[in-house]
């Protein structure tokens, strides 16, 4: 071979290696450029599994009001939209029960001020009444002015009416320890008191008084008496409020305590024309450690009521099921009668406070039902409607007995 083929021969397989070498290094990087978008594609993909498994609805707006993501929580309940109808839309073609001018003035000022705002809406659409708690907050594609908004709505009724409950225990026991130690101070003018009736009436017996005036001293010292007792009763009631005994605790039934409270009531004067009917859990788990005669004073208080709401005639339901929420046990008292305001709800655990008319009840039934049922663990919630009637519920927990006192602050075992 001429050293001329030679060197053609070696230009040529350069030239080849070159070739191949490039299409080699242009598949890779082809490669690289495909990995790279695959990668993008599962982040993305994984961003929105992300954003759809948010217990919260969530929406961004752009600054023509236009949508640009929907997760699946804003699909779901009576006003869902599904994703593919809300996307490129106006959030005014969407959200139509909230006035546009309202809705738009809420995103302006997020684009304006650039700072996120947060307030609660009641809604009623589902059928009951929620809160909800709405974020508007801004966001930056780049460091320049807020471009979108993105939009959270949390369902937060839940965590409100524990709050709620957390602070109306809170007021009343504080009010229950202001309570018992001015029932204490009561206390001892009221045996003064007592003490002097009681001395007036023996001296009308042993001295010489005519009989129009002594008929009517011994009048005046009965009624004395008589407002006393009743007084003490009150204070004694308030103090039971304020301080429940620590009776010995043991597991209790609750069917066992519905049906001796019935059975307790039987013969009552005020359930002569009332109809009682029980729906009892028969397959109910957990025992209740507590009291039978504290709980069995629960629930006749709330059947006595019942009764009262319904001026003594008609139809009372209590029930007993395992509650699915909080692992333990509810009791019900569902009545017929005319309701409660929904302004008197906040109320009705309140010492002394009362929508029976003057003279029929203290005001205080409820206040230590409270008191017994909280000593318990448990809680109480009501439902009510004017025209319609109550439902009171006892939820008490399941669990091991717990420490109480012996009423001079020593700790014992139940």
């Amino acid at each position: 071979m001429s050293p001329l083929e030679r060197t053609v021969l070696t230009t040529a397989g350069f030239l080849v290696g070159s070739a191949l070498a490039a299409d080699e290094s242009a598949r890779r990087a082809s490669e690289a450029v495909v990995e790279r978008t695959r990668q993008i594609d599962e982040q993305r993909r994984f961003i929105e599994r992300i954003v759809d498994s948010l217990p919260v609805g969530l929406y961004v707006v752009d600054r023509e009001y236009r949508v640009h993501a929907w997760n699946r929580k804003r699909e779901t309940g009576l006003q869902g939209v599904l994703r593919e109808e809300a996307l490129g839309r106006t959030i005014f073609e969407i959200l139509r029960r909230q006035p546009a001018d309202m809705l738009r003035q809420e995103f302006d000022d997020v684009f304006r001020t650039g700072t996120m705002t947060q307030f609660e809406m009641p809604s009623n659409a589902a059928g009951e009444l929620r809160t909800y708690r709405v974020s508007k907050i801004p966001m930056r594609i780049n460091d320049a002015a807020v471009t979108h908004v993105i939009t959270i709505g949390e369902d937060i009724t839940e965590w409100k009416r524990a709050h709620e409950r957390v602070a109306e225990a809170q007021r009343l026991a504080a009010l229950g320890q202001l309570s018992a130690g001015v029932m204490h101070e009561i206390n001892n003018p009221l045996a003064t008191i007592a003490a002097c009736a009681e001395s007036l009436a023996l001296q009308l017996t042993e001295r010489d008084v005519p009989a129009p005036l002594r008929d009517a001293i011994a009048e005046y010292t009965h009624i004395i008496d008589h407002e006393v007792h009743r007084s003490k009763r009150i204070v004694d009631g308030l103090l039971d409020f304020s301080r429940p005994r620590g009776d010995t605790r043991e597991p209790v039934d609750p069917n066992e305590v519905v049906e001796h409270t019935l059975f307790l009531l039987k013969h009552h004067p005020r359930f002569k024309h009332v109809k009682v009917e029980a729906s009892l859990d028969a397959d109910i788990e957990p025992p209740v450690y507590g009291s039978r005669e504290q709980l069995a004073q629960v629930l006749m208080a709330l059947l006595l009521n019942a009764s009262d709401a319904m001026d003594g005639t008609g139809r009372v339901v209590i029930r007993s099921r395992n509650d699915a929420a909080d692992g333990g046990v509810v009791i019900e008292v569902e009545d017929q009668g005319r309701g409660i305001a929904g302004s008197e709800l906040g109320r009705l655990f309140e010492p002394f406070y009362t929508t029976k008319s003057p003279g029929r009840g203290t005001g205080l039934g409820l206040s230590i039902c409270y008191g017994i049922v909280a000593d318990h663990g448990g809680r109480i919630d009501v439902d009510s409607q004017l025209g319609v009637g109550s439902t009171f519920r006892v939820h008490l927990p399941a669990g091991q007995a717990k420490p109480t006192t012996d009423g001079q602050g020593e700790e014992k075992t139940t």
